[in-house]
């Protein structure tokens, strides 16, 4: 019962330390969003997606099978925004788009905060920031 905690919190140590020097990569993100692509075309972007529109290039296409728009970012060499700023913009704009709200999990808690939950509170905290646990 106690080895899955201890498991879980080293994992994050793990992830931590791989990520922490280790050189940011410049790649492409890309979020399906359940809208039709007329629409995304004719509108401005929410949230912080707009913040970085000017620093990265934003191109959209039809996702495959009628589901919607896939919203493509791509961060050039000479951008200062980084891939977590990228993919916490995305993930809002889609919850923006698609619920009209961003829905945050950390919040007021429901739980007596113990020993065994804080790899989880650990991890939840920590997956905001970049978008990966």
């Amino acid at each position: 019962m106690i080895a899955v905690p201890l498991a879980a919190g080293a994992a994050v140590a793990a992830r931590q330390r791989r990520g922490a020097g280790a050189p940011e990569q410049r790649r492409q993100h890309v979020v399906t969003v359940f809208r039709p692509l007329s629409e995304l075309e004719a509108t401005q972007w929410p949230g912080s997606l707009a913040e970085i529109a000017g620093d990265v290039e934003i191109t959209l296409a039809a996702a495959p099978g009628g589901r919607g728009t896939e919203i493509a970012v791509r961060i050039p060499e000479s951008s200062a925004v980084s891939s977590g700023d990228v993919r916490r913009a995305l993930r809002e704009t889609r919850s923006l788009l698609e619920a009209g709200d961003v829905l945050l999990p950390h919040g007021p808690p429901t739980t007596v905060p113990t020993l065994l939950n804080r790899p989880l509170r650990t991890a939840t905290r920590h997956g905001r920031e970049g978008g990966l646990l």
